[in-house]
């Protein structure tokens, strides 16, 4: 059975990060327009930040954690990178239910959030530092970029599937309409925020759940229980 691992050398650098994670079998990941409630959600946002002479902590300690490893320079974590969309006033454009659901959840309560087809995902899943000749073509390419040696990054049996570890994700696992099963998950870098967090993790999953169809099985992964099946 495939899993989900932490590897230990990660724990030297973020030693309170836990995972929750997601497996969704047998979605519909059509039919179901989600564009309305993203478009709010994002409005919502940009309502906030506009208010703020900064970026909300939550924001800026994912921003920091990013500096801690090397990694692209420019590279900047998934809900960094969308609320500075956000913030000029765009609105993130639909791609599919199951993206716009954990994009919902990840603008609307601030914890990043990253989804693959699991399906696409050969062996296990697994965080670590990179050795820097893993294979990955990011997102909407079609030219491999590699990432950097040291750089933090997800990765299965065949190659990287996220580079700087919050930052880009590879075009080979991508969620279509036409993906059925999923694996997402979402990061905890501060544990003042754990029950938010786990609230955050419940919502995703009530959603999967009651607008797709998923049948969803939730764990939360840490120092002390490194990794779960997926």
């Amino acid at each position: 059975m495939k899993k989900f691992i932490i590897d230990t050398d990660v724990f030297k650098m973020f030693s309170e990060l836990e995972i929750g994670v997601l497996s969704v079998k047998n979605i519909e990941n059509s039919g179901v327009d989600k564009s309305s409630e993203l478009e709010k959600v994002c409005r919502d946002l940009y309502k906030k930040l506009s208010s703020m002479e900064e970026k909300p902590k939550e924001i800026e300690d994912y921003k920091m954690a990013m500096k801690k490893f090397k990694t692209k320079k420019g590279a900047k974590a998934s809900i960094d990178a969308m609320s500075a969309r956000i913030a000029k006033g765009n609105i993130l454009g639909s791609i599919n239910p199951v993206v716009d659901i954990y994009n919902i959840v990840s603008l609307s309560t601030l914890f990043t959030c990253g989804g693959e087809d699991l399906d696409k995902i050969q062996g296990n899943m697994r965080l670590c530092f990179a050795k820097g000749d893993e294979d990955f073509i990011p997102l909407g390419e079609n030219e491999v970029k590699p990432p950097k040696e040291g750089e933090l990054i997800y990765r299965d049996d065949i190659g990287a599937v996220v580079r700087g570890w919050l930052w880009r994700e590879a075009d080979r696992t991508k969620i279509t309409e036409d993906t059925k099963n999923v694996l997402l998950y979402m990061e905890l870098i501060d544990k003042n925020r754990k029950e938010e967090f786990k609230m955050a993790m419940e919502k995703l999953k009530n959603m999967l759940e009651k607008e797709l169809n998923g049948s969803c099985i939730l764990n939360i992964i840490n120092i002390e229980n490194p990794s779960c099946n997926i």
